[in-house]
């Protein structure tokens, strides 16, 4: 008996061994957080927030709201820093994300702003506007290289902009996505959850093992989409 409890005492051991060993590679992986295993899809929560110096890149005055959910009366929490779905590469075990908006109005696209951070490996993502393709994302309408992240957690914003506009059309769901290219195939980055709306549900969109997966979720990825009538 005492020989058989002892086995199953160091096997019990073993095994707490290897979850913590795990959870250290996990925090390691992280920096200063860990990996979460959500529902729907892989995310990073920071125990402790980076911080960014750089000033929020301010849009131009004349621009009309098509989509926001970033706190702007809040500036020193435009977005919650400190949990975030995954952009990953193929070489970490590919995940993309994405969130869809319904226009109420035909508009033309000239801004889009995401929350999004840099983890480790090449510091990049693509941030495309994208049509929709039976409730996921489809054919990207316009794409963007965005380059040097700011660190994971709050609060910049990276920004980008199309002289000549994207028209969108009323009634119609669109998705902004974050994805990688051949460049940036060891690439972790997250994206912000929004801190404006703790309740109600939003469509959002994961892309695993070469297909688009929709899900509802709440709170909602950060962004914002901007432009003109």
């Amino acid at each position: 008996m005492f020989r058989k409890n002892l086995l199953i005492f160091t096997a019990l051991a073993f095994a707490g061994a290897a979850a913590i060993a795990t959870a250290q590679d996990e925090v390691a992986f992280r920096g200063n957080g860990t990996t979460v295993w959500g529902k729907h899809a892989r995310m990073t929560v920071v125990t402790e927030s980076a911080r960014s110096y750089r000033t929020t890149n301010v849009a131009p005055s004349g621009l009309v709201t098509i989509f926001n959910n970033i706190g702007g009366k809040y500036p020193q929490g435009v977005y919650w820093c400190c949990t975030g779905y995954d952009i990953i590469g193929p070489a970490q075990g590919e995940q993309w994300m994405a969130t869809a908006f319904t226009p109420s109005a035909n508009h033309t696209v000239t801004r889009i702003e995401v929350a999004v951070g840099y983890l480790l490996g090449t510091n990049g993502v693509v941030l495309s506007l994208n049509d929709d393709n039976n409730g996921v994302p489809g054919k990207a309408l316009k794409s963007w290289n965005a380059l040097g992240l700011p660190s994971f957690g709050c609060c910049a914003l990276v920004v980008k902009s199309d002289g000549s506009g994207i028209p969108i059309r009323a009634g119609k769901q669109y998705w902004v996505v974050l994805s990688t290219n051949s460049h940036e195939s060891d690439t972790v980055a997250a994206w912000n959850l929004n801190d404006t709306d703790q309740v109600d549900f939003v469509t959002a969109a994961t892309y695993t093992n070469k297909q688009w997966s929709a899900f509802q979720m709440s709170p909602g990825l950060a962004f914002a989409v901007k432009g003109s009538n």
